[in-house]
């Protein structure tokens, strides 16, 4: 396996780069969380009425579709794809600046150095970045699901999911 500073720009420390990344999709799924807890919270208290000490569910109530809970809550994955389009053209540009490594990169055998180099790390996060919100919507939606009261469901929340 290579050592990180291969996917990185010349004079680019490459484990920082690595650790600012782990921070970043932290810093996304926590805020992921943290809004649909919000959010789930919202829709299931709205389900009750409170008399006295106790709270009871109301005749007619619906919980709020999947859709609805979860909105807004990847938001922070967007932010964070964003940020790695920004460090690919860092890492382009970086090749410019100071010593202009640009001249080296031209001189290397391999025609695509430069390339593995801005892109590999940002893409790779990208990728992780996806299965984390394919992993986070699964699990959101199994929460969803244990957590709605029987007849307050309505049916096709998966579905109406994907079409809103």
């Amino acid at each position: 396996m290579q050592k990180i500073e291969f996917y990185v720009p010349a004079g680019i420390d490459g484990a920082r780069e690595k650790f600012g990344f782990f921070v970043g999709l932290a810093a996304a799924a926590g805020y992921s969380v943290l809004v649909f807890a919000a959010r789930l919270g919202m829709a299931y208290r709205a389900l009750f009425e409170v008399a006295g000490n106790e709270k009871i569910l109301r005749q007619d109530a619906v919980m709020n579709d999947f859709s609805w809970v979860a909105n807004g809550s990847l938001r922070g994955f967007a932010v964070f794809a964003i940020c790695m389009a920004i460090m690919m053209i860092y890492h382009y540009v970086y090749h410019y600046q100071g010593s202009k490594s640009i001249y080296l990169m031209r001189r290397l055998p391999s025609r695509w150095e430069m390339w593995r180099r801005c892109l590999t790390l940002p893409l790779t996060f990208v990728v992780l970045a996806a299965a984390a919100v394919i992993v986070l919507l699964l699990l959101y939606y199994g929460v969803y699901i244990l957590v709605t009261p029987d007849g307050c469901l309505s049916p096709g929340q998966w579905q109406k999911f994907w079409n809103s």
